[in-house]
């Protein structure tokens, strides 16, 4: 508490140091302006006896600095433009709209989430500290909390692991926290069911980083597995959507 007090402390004595935005020009062209023609002195290199000094140019106004942004807003608008008289072709032509249309949008890729057969990873059930202990998980589900704890074997691995098989010897009656469900990552997580697939990839991805290696084939399998189950998805899509048409 006491080192998060100092660092908001510091933060708003930095802040309230900070110069407002456009005083410093002004100050600079101010000091500028009043600086007049040399009364005697020593002279600078290359300066003629008795001549002024130059005077430095006032720093230009912000509404005088060419914006970046409105110079790419322009080109954009320009570069429209002259696609549109290009498809225009000869006077009483109709628009060639297709020459008209600018680069549409990459389309998101399909994410879908698959468990990989002979992986386990997520039977690690003691995480380490990279990873948020059952008590921050469970802290609203006692119940669950205690059955969680009462799951993990000395080695750190769920008593109910086969090692040698890499299977559940409970898989049908497992726990619900067990599953990989959108319900289950919704009620512990927050995680909505539009980004259920992501997270649950990711999920994976980071459990099997933890227990078998960032190099590891576990992991190389799982990501050809999510790769031909997603792609079977998008493929079933595109099915659903020509029926629809």
């Amino acid at each position: 508490m006491l080192l998060l007090r100092a660092a908001r402390t510091a933060a708003t004595v930095a802040a309230g140091a900070r110069r407002k935005p456009g005083l410093l020009p002004v100050a600079v062209a101010g000091l500028s302006s009043s600086s007049g023609a040399p009364s005697g002195g020593r002279r600078r290199k290359g300066q003629r006896r008795g001549e002024a000094k130059p005077q430095p140019q006032p720093l230009p106004a912000q509404s005088e600095v060419p914006s970046k942004k409105k110079s790419n807003a322009r080109s954009a608008k320009d570069r429209k433009a002259r696609l549109v008289e290009e498809a225009q072709g000869p006077p009483g032509q109709e628009i060639d709209f297709e020459l008209v249309k600018l680069q549409p949008e990459k389309p998101k890729r399909v994410v879908k989430w698959r468990c990989a057969t002979g992986c386990g990873a997520c039977c690690k059930l003691d995480k380490g500290p990279e990873f948020p202990t059952p008590d921050e998980i469970f802290s609203d589900f006692p119940e669950h909390l205690e059955l969680y704890k009462s799951m993990i074997g000395p080695d750190g691995w769920c008593n109910n692991y086969d090692k040698t098989n890499r299977t559940c010897n409970i898989y049908e009656d497992r726990p619900f926290f067990c599953r990989v469900e959108p319900k289950v990552f919704d009620e512990f997580f927050g995680v909505p069911r539009s980004k259920f697939d992501r997270e649950a990839c990711s999920a994976c991805v980071d459990n099997i980083k933890m227990v078998y290696g960032q190099d590891s084939a576990e992991l190389g399998n799982f990501k050809r597995v999510i790769k031909e189950e997603s792609k079977k998805h998008e493929e079933s899509m595109k099915e659903v959507q020509l029926l629809d048409t």
